[in-house]
This record gives structure tokens, sequence and C-alpha cells, in this order.
């Protein structure tokens, strides 16, 4: 529920409507000309080409050259089809892309009205890793939240890898199967279909699969490049 529908909801049943001005806009920490300088890097070790690179990613070389610029940052479901073709650790490209710069440009202006829609089957596919990735709803560049729908197949902490974690928040909705998500400060949690959960994303995590079959899960998580730390 938004705060409108909240508040709207609160008049209707006679409860107290607390008001405060709205907030200032918020400001982006994402450094694009740091974020291209890596990825130039990281291409440059490994000897190819932006074409190499293009075909890998299925991302067009002009774009990547303007991503390598600094002239244009991607957007998150890009920015990990890129970590993928570039073999390279996703949550670093995350850490990468919400890190604090001195002198970052000011963040997107609040649009009022604005959506964004996917059609069944038509989300960005991203395969990394023992999981599938479909992002949804990456047709407004500007969005705060990453919002999709992950099938994780690891089926231990061992088969996941190592804990991950980025800037911001992440809420978990668990569509089928169980899932387990383990944290470095608490016991496993196991999370049975219709269980949701939001957690800190700074708190180092992995989750996996709490059975022998796949687990599908709803995310939705902080854009690391309009995160405030």
């Amino acid at each position: 529920m938004d705060v409108h529908q909240l508040r709207d909801h609160l008049i209707l049943s006679g409860g107290e409507v607390l008001t405060r001005p709205d907030p200032a806009p918020q400001q982006t920490v994402f450094d694009q000309g740091a974020f291209g300088t890596a990825i130039r890097r990281l291409r440059g070790e490994r000897g190819w080409t932006l074409r190499e690179l293009s075909q890998r990613s299925n991302i067009s070389q002009s774009t990547l050259s303007r991503v390598e610029t600094g002239q244009i940052t991607l957007s998150f479901d890009r920015a990990h089809a890129l970590a993928q073709a570039l073999e390279a650790d996703f949550t670093q490209f995350l850490k990468q892309m919400g890190n604090a710069q001195a002198g970052a440009e000011p963040g997107a202006t609040r649009a009022h009205g604005w959506r964004a829609v996917t059609r069944a089957g038509e989300g960005h596919q991203v395969t990394q890793g023992n999981a599938d990735y479909e992002y949804l709803c990456g047709d407004y560049f500007f969005r705060k939240m990453v919002t999709g729908v992950a099938v994780i197949r690891a089926r231990s902490l061992d088969e996941h890898g190592p804990f991950v974690n980025h800037p911001g928040e992440e809420f978990i909705y668990v569509l089928e199967g169980a899932a387990v998500l383990a944290t470095d400060i608490y016991a496993p949690l196991r999370l049975e279909a219709g269980d949701s959960l939001q957690f800190d994303a700074m708190t180092p995590h992995a989750l996996y699969s709490g059975s022998d079959q796949p687990a599908r899960v709803l995310f939705s998580i902080t854009d690391p490049r309009w995160s405030q730390g």
C-alpha cells in the first residue's frame, strides 16, 4: 500500500492523518565515469573488443562504448547481463554502481504518473550461477526498485557460494517451493510458498532452495544507482 492509499485508508477509517512536506528530490550516488572505467578495464583484461563484448552480452556496441566513456549508465538487468558476459562478480558490480563519489550528478527528477509494464514471458532473462532471473518492468529507467522473478536451483550454501551483499533493501516472496535465507548473523530462515521477507541487503546473505526442487521467488531490491547507502 503506498502512502496515498494509506492516507485514504486512514481518512475512511477515521484515523489520524499526519502531514509533512514532500522530501527533496533524491540525488544519485552513482558515478558513471568510474563504472565505465571499470567496464573498460575488465574488457581489456580479457583482451576483448567492443564487438566481442557486445556479442557476449547482447548489448549493442554503441551502448557499450557510451557506458565505457561515462556518457550513460545501464539499467540493473543490463548490468547483470554485462557482469555475466564479463564473468565478473555481480556483487562487485552492485557495489560499484552504488558507490558514493564526490561531485555525483543530481538524480532523476521525480516523475509523477509514470508506469512500467512487462507482458507475460517478456521479461529480460539472465542466467547466472545456480539461478535464472527474469527482470520485470524495466522500461522506466529511473525507478527506485528493481523487481523480478528468480528460479533458485542451488540447494545448499555450498552450492550457492559465498555470501553476497549490496546497498539498499531486498524483498522476497516465495511463489513455488521453499527457499532458505542464510546470513552471517542469523540462523538459516526457511520460507515456504506464500511467505515473504524484507531485509537490509547490506547484511551478507545467500538464498537457496529448501528442497530438491528449485524454488521460484518474486524479488524486489533497491536499485543501487539511487541508493543513499
